[in-house]
């Protein structure tokens, strides 16, 4: 298990950062979503809400009703994916790289280590 603990870590600190880049992903989607002014600001404010809803009850290490491991991957893929799928269309490419990138990188870490 020592030999496990920085890929551990690693994958800790990658679950933050993609997680947050997630929310953040949400709000850029909303507001370039070419809406008009108010319901591009209240796109950008369900948006994230959503992912943290959807997050908090299936996902989240005290989740009410989290789903096993084989689960969190497939629904984290999704999540993210919808994300990156939702910023190259509003143009945010770059971005959608970024994330699926990273997302990609946390996703197979890991399953790696035992720790979607």
């Amino acid at each position: 298990m020592g030999a496990m603990r920085p890929l551990l870590g690693l994958n800790a600190v990658l679950a933050l950062l993609v997680e947050l880049a997630l929310l953040v992903a949400g709000v850029v989607i909303g507001l370039a979503s070419g809406l008009p002014g108010i319901a591009a600001v209240v796109l950008a404010v369900l948006l994230p809400v959503a992912v943290v809803v959807v997050w908090g009850a299936l996902l989240a290490p005290r989740a009410p009703r989290r789903l096993p491991p084989a689960g969190r991957l497939i629904a984290e893929a999704v999540l993210f994916g919808l994300a990156v799928v939702g910023l190259a269309v509003v143009g945010a490419l770059g971005f959608a790289v970024a994330l699926a990138v990273a997302a990609g990188a946390r996703l197979a870490l890991g399953a790696a280590v035992g720790a979607v």
